[in-house]
């Protein structure tokens, strides 16, 4: 069939304008994983390395998932930026600092106890706070936030189905609290509801003003102020409840962000939120603060980024590259990456330094640790011989080979549950069972009924489970080191390593042998760290080994009572080496991380407690899009290379379309 002198005819001229088209969109091409020109403006950038499990307030609970909502709500206190050694609480929602006055409580009997006189606290909040805008309220629009929010919250925290995994800390001591965690419930499985309007009596609005709330305790408890400064008493609008049934993925807050995208595994973005509460930079530091330049933006309305960005990123080298790149603003160090990072003097190289990397050391209030699960047959229990092989084990772990190893020999090895700069730190303490000794194992264990390792029931070497979620090489790698180091007292550690979901799941469940773990301060309390060990707070709660001991409990609960002062250390020494004979845990170390940032990220000073630093940063998105296009320019002749080519290899063809059209006109010109 002859071709219609109508149809598109591909002709040599028309061949070379769409592959010199195409040439010229593959040399515009940029490694810029972002949209262009997104990387000039004030937006901080984030690395998330997986999918958040958790984004309700009152059941987040790892430090990933505080680093985003702790940006989206807001609580009655906060922590001051700048001021640390001590820590300060700043008001946040609070109009002005909470009371604490003497309660004297009566308990069931209808009597006042003897010597137990609780305390009432009242709390006043700020008066014309809002929520942020969300479809959840009447016309979209957030609603005045009021006393009865905040007792909300506390109700959230008693109801079962949202496993609160700090319920605990408040169970025993907001009157009332333990028998409306038990007789809100109604009916069971899916058919189970919770009574949000059962009155508690101890935890009150105020009946003359709306912005006024009581929290009654059956006791002293002066962290109560800490706890009102975590995300879990953030005050929560009841029709976002109403409406999404939780909040893990339709976060209604009233912090200084709202949540504009959140697609798994991708992205999440954070804006600045229209209704967000007035906050300012703080004005008071010290000279170091001002020498390092984080007084410049001193009285400036927070938020001073208007734009947080969370990218997923899972690989670690691939995250290294972007912040080679200055796709990243921040970065950690690692073992990958020391040497082309940290100077012999302990400061970044010139290569670093020049491109404008900024290091800082930063101490965390913090404790690495193996977890021995205290119902296990094996290493759990509490006779002498069972606390022999947890000791025997733990003098057989050397935390400074793996500080060394793994942690670019930063790092302090733990003697305690108590991380440095807190109340009952004692840096002169040394646990008689955390002294690196393989004699001294070996002797423990043959006392433990394993000599030489030597399980007696089956003649072979006595074997440990090891649970862990280990994806990196560098994890696989700590693995062999801990395996060498039961090996050399004769005991076999089977490492099986599972998803970190399902890890999480038989920690939760007590599923496990012997694990590594980790835990940083909700607050800068040794509570927080000794209520590892209280019976209370066994799993689902943040006591994993599952240790119970009746004499530890009753010292932390006076300990949690007290004020700073020598009675209270004296109690704290008295759990700590309690502890060290009960061996539930092996203490591994204090970390003390290396940050990277780039000299373009202003107000930088990361907390060891608060999780809402963002807010306090802001980029100087000119330098960085500067630099950005100066450290990744296109490369050009790859593209003029591959253009000669397919121009050379494409002169064939177009003579033979050449011909092929003469001949078709010919033909039907003779027609």
């Amino acid at each position: 069939m002859p071709m219609s002198t109508s149809a598109k005819v591909v002709t040599p001229r028309r061949f070379l304008a769409v592959l010199l088209l195409l040439c010229l969109v593959v040399a515009g091409c940029s490694d810029n994983p972002y949209p262009a020109g997104e990387t000039s403006k004030n937006i901080r950038y984030f690395v998330l390395t997986d999918i958040l499990r958790h984004m309700d307030p009152v059941t987040a609970y790892r430090v990933d998932e505080g680093e985003v909502i702790d940006n989206i709500y807001a609580e009655f206190y906060k922590y001051d930026y700048l001021k640390r050694n001590p820590f300060q609480l700043d008001l946040s929602l609070g109009d002005s600092d909470a009371t604490r006055v003497p309660y004297p409580f009566v308990d069931k009997s209808g009597k006042t106890p003897v010597n137990r006189i609780g305390e009432a606290w009242t709390f006043h909040i700020r008066h014309g706070l809002h929520f942020q805008d969300d479809p959840c309220f009447p016309g979209g629009k957030g609603r005045e936030i009021v006393a009865n929010d905040f007792i909300y919250a506390f109700r959230r925290m008693a109801d079962p189905s949202n496993n609160c995994p700090i319920a605990s800390y408040v169970s025993d001591k907001i009157l009332g609290f333990n028998d409306y965690v038990t007789n809100g419930v109604h009916g069971s499985g899916k058919h189970m509801t919770f009574d949000y309007a059962m009155p508690v009596e101890g935890l009150q609005v105020d009946p003359t003003d709306p912005y006024t709330f009581h929290i009654l305790l059956n006791k002293p408890y002066p962290q109560l102020r800490y706890l009102m400064a975590m995300h879990f008493t953030a005050p929560i609008p009841h029709e976002a409840i109403d409406k999404y049934k939780n909040l893990e993925h339709n976060t209604v807050g009233c912090g200084q962000y709202v949540m504009t995208e959140n697609i798994p595994r991708q992205s999440i973005v954070l804006k600045a939120n229209p209704n967000r509460p007035v906050m300012y930079y703080p004005s008071v530091g010290t000279d170091e603060d001002r020498k390092n330049g984080l007084l410049a933006d001193a009285g400036k309305q927070l938020p001073l980024t208007p734009e947080i960005h969370y990218v997923f990123i899972t690989e670690g080298e691939t995250a290294w590259n972007f912040f080679l790149e200055g796709y990243l603003d921040t970065s950690g160090v690692s073992n990958d990456n020391f040497r082309q990072v940290v100077a012999r003097q302990g400061t970044v190289t010139p290569e670093m330094a020049r491109k404008g990397v900024v290091m800082r050391q930063n101490p965390g209030a913090e404790i690495s640790y193996y977890v021995f699960n205290m119902s296990d047959p094996v290493v759990g229990g509490m006779s002498e011989k069972k606390k022999e092989l947890r000791q025997a084990i733990s003098t057989a772990i050397d935390a400074q080979t793996f500080i060394d190893l793994f942690d670019q020999g930063v790092g302090i090895p733990a003697q305690g549950a108590v991380p440095p700069g807190l109340f009952g730190y004692d840096p002169n303490y040394k646990n008689p069972y955390r002294q690196y000794s393989v004699a001294r194992a070996k002797e423990l264990l043959a006392e433990a009924g394993y000599p030489k390792g030597i399980d007696p029931a089956t003649g072979q070497s006595l074997m440990i489970y090891y649970d862990n979620p280990a994806v990196t090489a560098a994890d696989r790698q700590e693995i062999q080191v801990l395996q060498k180091q039961f090996s050399a007292i004769g005991i076999n550690l089977v490492s099986r390593t599972i998803r970190d979901i399902v890890w999480q799941d038989k920690l939760d469940h007590g599923q496990f042998q012997f694990v590594r773990y980790g835990w940083v301060a909700d607050y800068p309390d040794p509570e927080n760290f000794y209520l590892l060990f209280y019976s209370k707070n066994v799993r689902p709660g943040p006591n994993y080994a599952g240790y119970n001991n009746p004499e530890f409990d009753k010292l932390y609960e006076q300990m949690s009572a007290m004020n700073d002062g020598p009675e209270r250390l004296a109690l704290i020494n008295k759990m700590r080496d309690m502890l060290a004979e009960d061996c539930p845990m092996v203490y591994n170390q204090h970390p003390v991380s290396m940050s990277l940032y780039y000299d373009w990220l202003h107000d930088v000073n990361p907390s060891p407690i608060a999780l809402d630093g963002a807010q306090y940063e802001w980029v100087d998105g000119k330098t960085r899009s500067t630099r950005e296009a100066a450290w990744n320019k296109p490369v050009y002749w790859p593209v003029v290379v591959l253009f000669a080519v397919v121009v050379l290899g494409s002169l064939p063809a177009i003579q033979v379309v050449k011909r092929r059209r003469t001949r078709y006109i010919r033909k039907s010109s003779g027609d």
